[in-house]
Protein backbone atom coordinates (compact mmCIF):
# COMPACT_ATOMS: atom_id res chain seq x y z
CA UNK A 1 0.00 0.00 0.00
CA UNK A 2 1.11 3.70 -0.63
CA UNK A 3 0.87 6.31 1.95
CA UNK A 4 0.14 10.05 0.74
CA UNK A 5 -1.51 8.49 -2.58
CA UNK A 6 -1.07 11.90 -4.66
CA UNK A 7 -3.38 12.30 -7.47
CA UNK A 8 -3.55 11.09 -10.78
CA UNK A 9 -3.48 13.52 -13.84
CA UNK A 10 -6.41 10.81 -15.22
CA UNK A 11 -8.73 11.87 -11.51
CA UNK A 12 -7.92 15.52 -11.92
CA UNK A 13 -9.08 15.53 -15.37
CA UNK A 14 -12.00 13.69 -14.47
CA UNK A 15 -13.00 16.09 -11.27
CA UNK A 16 -12.19 18.83 -13.54
CA UNK A 17 -14.77 18.01 -16.56
CA UNK A 18 -17.45 17.26 -13.57
CA UNK A 19 -16.76 21.01 -12.13
CA UNK A 20 -17.09 21.87 -15.73
CA UNK A 21 -20.40 20.33 -16.51
CA UNK A 22 -21.80 21.83 -13.11
CA UNK A 23 -21.10 25.04 -14.17
CA UNK A 24 -21.97 25.05 -17.38
CA UNK A 25 -25.70 23.31 -16.53
CA UNK A 26 -25.99 26.08 -13.56
CA UNK A 27 -25.61 28.65 -15.80
CA UNK A 28 -27.83 27.63 -18.29
CA UNK A 29 -31.18 26.68 -15.42
CA UNK A 30 -29.75 30.73 -14.36
CA UNK A 31 -30.39 31.97 -17.94
CA UNK A 32 -33.21 30.58 -18.41
CA UNK A 33 -34.86 31.26 -14.90
CA UNK A 34 -34.23 34.47 -15.50
CA UNK A 35 -35.17 34.95 -19.25
CA UNK A 36 -38.60 33.18 -17.50
CA UNK A 37 -38.74 36.20 -14.89
CA UNK A 38 -38.54 38.91 -17.22
CA UNK A 39 -41.03 37.29 -19.44
CA UNK A 40 -43.54 36.85 -16.58
CA UNK A 41 -42.72 40.77 -15.25
CA UNK A 42 -43.73 41.92 -18.95
CA UNK A 43 -46.87 39.79 -18.83
CA UNK A 44 -47.45 41.54 -15.23
CA UNK A 45 -46.85 45.00 -16.55
CA UNK A 46 -49.24 44.27 -19.14
CA UNK A 47 -52.52 43.33 -17.13
CA UNK A 48 -51.48 46.00 -14.50
CA UNK A 49 -52.00 48.46 -17.58
CA UNK A 50 -55.15 46.63 -18.91
CA UNK A 51 -55.90 46.71 -15.00
CA UNK A 52 -56.15 50.34 -14.95
CA UNK A 53 -57.56 51.07 -18.64
CA UNK A 54 -60.88 48.77 -16.84
CA UNK A 55 -60.89 50.75 -14.01
CA UNK A 56 -60.80 54.21 -16.33
CA UNK A 57 -63.86 52.85 -18.48
CA UNK A 58 -65.46 51.81 -15.59
CA UNK A 59 -65.52 54.55 -13.58
CA UNK A 60 -65.36 57.30 -16.34
CA UNK A 61 -67.60 55.40 -19.08
CA UNK A 62 -66.60 54.39 -22.75
CA UNK A 63 -64.92 57.98 -23.83
CA UNK A 64 -63.21 58.91 -20.45
CA UNK A 65 -60.48 61.12 -21.12
CA UNK A 66 -56.94 59.86 -20.10
CA UNK A 67 -55.05 61.51 -17.38
CA UNK A 68 -51.12 62.65 -18.37
CA UNK A 69 -49.37 59.51 -17.35
CA UNK A 70 -52.35 57.00 -17.27
CA UNK A 71 -50.60 54.56 -19.19
CA UNK A 72 -46.75 54.58 -20.27
CA UNK A 73 -45.29 56.44 -23.84
CA UNK A 74 -47.25 54.56 -26.58
CA UNK A 75 -49.48 52.00 -24.71
CA UNK A 76 -53.37 52.88 -25.80
CA UNK A 77 -56.67 51.49 -24.85
CA UNK A 78 -60.16 51.09 -26.54
CA UNK A 79 -63.44 50.55 -24.84
CA UNK A 80 -66.34 49.62 -27.14
CA UNK A 81 -69.40 49.49 -25.08
CA UNK A 82 -72.39 46.54 -26.15
CA UNK A 83 -75.88 45.19 -24.89
CA UNK A 84 -75.77 41.66 -23.78
CA UNK A 85 -77.47 39.47 -26.17
CA UNK A 86 -76.64 36.16 -24.73
CA UNK A 87 -79.67 36.27 -22.14
CA UNK A 88 -82.99 34.40 -22.14
CA UNK A 89 -85.11 36.79 -24.30
CA UNK A 90 -87.27 38.16 -21.15
CA UNK A 91 -84.06 39.47 -19.88
CA UNK A 92 -82.88 41.30 -22.63
CA UNK A 93 -85.42 43.90 -22.49
CA UNK A 94 -84.72 47.17 -20.24
CA UNK A 95 -85.73 46.97 -16.84
CA UNK A 96 -86.92 50.36 -15.27
CA UNK A 97 -84.42 51.99 -18.10
CA UNK A 98 -81.86 49.69 -17.16
CA UNK A 99 -79.69 47.41 -19.41
CA UNK A 100 -77.39 44.77 -18.73
CA UNK A 101 -74.22 45.48 -20.97
CA UNK A 102 -71.16 44.35 -21.87
CA UNK A 103 -67.16 46.84 -22.00
CA UNK A 104 -65.14 45.40 -24.19
CA UNK A 105 -61.49 46.48 -23.54
CA UNK A 106 -58.53 46.49 -25.30
CA UNK A 107 -54.66 47.32 -24.44
CA UNK A 108 -52.75 48.13 -27.02
CA UNK A 109 -48.64 48.46 -27.45
CA UNK A 110 -46.78 50.94 -29.06
CA UNK A 111 -46.71 49.72 -32.57
CA UNK A 112 -50.36 48.66 -32.46
CA UNK A 113 -50.92 45.00 -30.91
CA UNK A 114 -53.57 43.73 -29.05
CA UNK A 115 -51.58 42.95 -25.82
CA UNK A 116 -54.59 42.04 -23.34
CA UNK A 117 -58.22 42.43 -23.84
CA UNK A 118 -61.15 41.85 -21.12
CA UNK A 119 -64.78 41.89 -20.95
CA UNK A 120 -66.74 42.81 -18.34
CA UNK A 121 -70.31 43.39 -17.59
CA UNK A 122 -72.35 46.42 -15.87
CA UNK A 123 -75.31 47.63 -15.79
CA UNK A 124 -76.08 50.92 -17.42
CA UNK A 125 -78.57 53.42 -17.99
CA UNK A 126 -80.76 52.31 -21.37
CA UNK A 127 -79.64 56.05 -22.95
CA UNK A 128 -75.86 55.32 -22.53
CA UNK A 129 -75.73 52.42 -24.92
CA UNK A 130 -74.62 53.04 -28.39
Amino acid sequence: MRKNHPFTLLETMIAATILALAVASTAGIVGGARSTLLRAEQRWQEQHLLTQAVELFLLGGPNAPYIDGFLPDGYSAECSVYAVEDLEEAALEANRGWLLCEYSIRLLSPDGNVVGSTTVRKVLKEEDVE
